[in-house]
């Protein structure tokens, strides 16, 4: 019987130690809150290509895809991180959905932070008064435009 006891208490600790902290990062993986501030980057530089390549010649894939990669490792240097370590924590937070969803909700809350401080773009079908506010903020007051204006159906913000 004290065999018995002696094994399940080793068993139960055992079983303890292996189990670790659910929400910890191993200290040779980068840590959530860092692997968020460069995931939240790696995000806006993918949307900025995305942007650049709409607004001027549109690039083949290939071409666009090799700027982003640019940014990306622009971005690991800027964070002292290397291409190498950020594959090896990349692929641990994959193999730990847990953990991920946790980053991935702080580059959520993090970007729609960003997105509110902007402000809300002004709509393409607002009123010409409100979308000249955006540029000129005493529009009211310099274009008087009356609601008969027959100009004001065809000014329409270009894409």
């Amino acid at each position: 019987m004290n065999n018995r006891f002696k094994a399940l208490v080793a068993g139960l600790v055992f079983l303890m130690a292996a189990c670790g902290d659910p929400g910890n990062v191993p200290k040779e993986y980068i840590q959530k809150d860092k692997m968020s501030k460069i995931l939240v980057d790696m995000t806006l530089a993918d949307a900025y290509g995305n942007e650049v390549s709409a607004l001027t010649t549109p690039l083949p894939d290939s071409v666009r895809l090799e700027k982003v990669k640019i940014y990306y490792k622009q971005i690991l240097d800027l964070h002292h991180v290397s291409v190498k370590e950020f594959m090896t924590s990349y692929n641990w937070y994959e193999s730990h959905p847990d953990r991920m969803k946790d980053v991935f909700e702080k580059v959520q809350a993090d970007i729609a932070i960003r997105k509110n401080k902007l402000g809300n773009p002004v709509e393409e079908n607002a009123p010409v008064r409100h979308r000249l506010k955006s540029f000129f903020p005493n529009a009211d007051k310099a274009f008087l435009l009356p609601a008969s204006d027959t100009v004001r159906p065809f000014i329409k913000r270009q894409p």
